[in-house]
């Protein structure tokens, strides 16, 4: 991204493709890369008037099936360029065509490719594979690459940690964003492959820059490379949170309780103490150990307290560096506000008009939220 203080020109351009053929005559579209558990969308209108001919609103309105893919880039040549030179951030299914007669448009929306995992029930469960074999599976399953970590762990052994039922029907996403929660993975489908990996590592990626500068002169204005931002921080969270890991162990034959953080601070409301300031949150897995007890607390704390802090609707110039993956290093504020963050949701909108813009929403905790591992 180009720093606020080091403007330069952009010139944006985007590409349409309809079931894997290049199509003019689009007039806007937007992109929504979410979190990780959910599919990503997209929506994109066309001029029926720039159409072509074998792709005009009659074509549309007799389509049973529809895929499309979303290009956007900077090229070198922005007046000669294909979508090999431009960035592909959704290739999806469509799940609804809608014609408008009057202003002679159409628009399709629909999903990424996640949906194939989700919309897929299956009460299978491969209890003597591993995480990354199944994902592999399913990806090619479905016709998708595999980008996938190799697991060694069968994951029947999560299963009997976790009591789960094997007769139960759930969705492929599901099965799959269990295990890579059991791996310490994330899983997450970006054009036609299928990602199962490690998330990214804040001490070795290099972060997104948002930068405020507060107004350094009299009179003077406050300068940013963001339009507008809004900073939330959830006090529920920041008056302390603990979760608690009920288990029962049947090798051991007793039960027992984990606690994470062990403590936590209570509230002063003059001499007297009220509750313990914090919101616990509990829930029972059975078959633990003590150590794989405590394993889960901590990663379930970490997941509660990554809301505490969050930009919301942070609007900024379009930028193809910023994916769902990357982290953001959010800083100029003089407040608490000024740490990392990770993208919730990018959605990305791409118009004739208004150019290419991004509206991003992202979560982390302060600092003084970290426990020490035990």
């Amino acid at each position: 991204m180009t720093a606020f203080l080091q403007p330069s020109a952009r010139t944006p351009r985007g590409a349409v493709k309809v079931n894997g053929v290049l199509i003019p005559g689009w007039i806007n579209f937007d992109v929504d890369n979410n979190n990780f558990f959910s599919a990503d969308t997209f929506r994109c209108s066309f001029s029926g008037a720039r159409l072509p001919a074998d792709r005009n609103l009659a074509w549309f309105s007799e389509q049973q099936d529809m895929f499309v893919e979303l290009f956007i880039g900077f090229p070198q040549n922005p007046a000669a360029y294909t979508p090999d030179d431009l960035t592909s951030w959704i290739y999806g299914q469509t799940d609804h065509i809608t014609v408008d007669p009057l202003t002679n448009t159409v628009e399709v929306d629909g999903r990424d490719l996640t949906r194939v995992f989700i919309d897929t029930k299956t009460t299978e469960k491969w209890p003597n594979q591993t995480a990354s074999q199944i994902a592999t599976m399913l990806a090619t399953k479905h016709g998708l690459t595999a980008a996938v970590q190799a697991t060694t762990t069968k994951v029947g052994k999560y299963y009997e940690i976790d009591h789960v039922n094997m007769a139960d029907e759930r969705s492929e996403w599901d099965i799959l964003n269990y295990l890579a929660d059991s791996e310490g993975f994330r899983v997450w489908v970006r054009g036609q492959t299928l990602y199962f990996q490690p998330p990214p590592d804040p001490s070795t990626a290099t972060p997104y820059p948002i930068v405020y500068q507060v107004v350094q002169t009299a009179g003077g204005a406050p300068k940013a490379n963001f339009e507008n931002l809004k900073m939330k921080r959830a006090l529920t969270v920041s008056r302390g949170i603990q979760v608690k890991i009920r288990s029962w162990n049947k090798k051991y034959a007793k039960g027992f309780v984990v606690s994470y953080p062990s403590n936590v601070k209570t509230i002063k409301v003059g001499s007297s103490t009220v509750g313990t300031g914090a919101q616990i949150y509990s829930k029972t897995i059975p078959n633990l150990t003590q150590d794989q007890a405590l394993q889960r607390a901590q990663q379930w704390y970490q997941q509660l307290v990554a809301h505490e802090m969050r930009l919301e609707n942070l609007e900024l110039p379009g930028d193809n560096g910023l994916d769902i993956t990357s982290i953001i290093d959010f800083s100029g504020t003089g407040t608490a506000f000024d740490q990392q963050y990770f993208p919730d949701s990018i959605q990305r909108s791409l118009n004739f008009t208004g150019g290419y813009s991004m509206t991003v929403n992202a979560k982390n905790h302060s600092p003084e939220s970290e426990i020490a591992t035990l």
